[in-house]
């Protein structure tokens, strides 16, 4: 539950374009809203989305290099 897993090549590609194509949609979408709580939110639920989806591609047995286990 809570291994540590390092990213092969194959990995680290895939979380390059996971990350890099997240980050650009989420800079367009908030550069059309206004400051105020709504984008705060807003930026904080992205933040968590972007965790989960990395969690999810580090745990793909696929992309793995060497896993550190707890």
């Amino acid at each position: 539950m809570f291994d540590t897993h390092k990213l092969n090549e194959k990995g680290l590609s895939d979380m390059k374009i996971y990350k890099s194509t997240v980050a650009h949609s989420t800079k367009q979408v908030m550069e059309l809203m206004p400051e105020g709580r709504e984008k705060s939110i807003f930026k904080t639920k992205m933040e968590e989305a972007v965790f989960f989806g990395a969690k999810a591609i580090a745990s793909n047995s696929e992309n793995h290099s060497e896993i550190t286990e707890y």
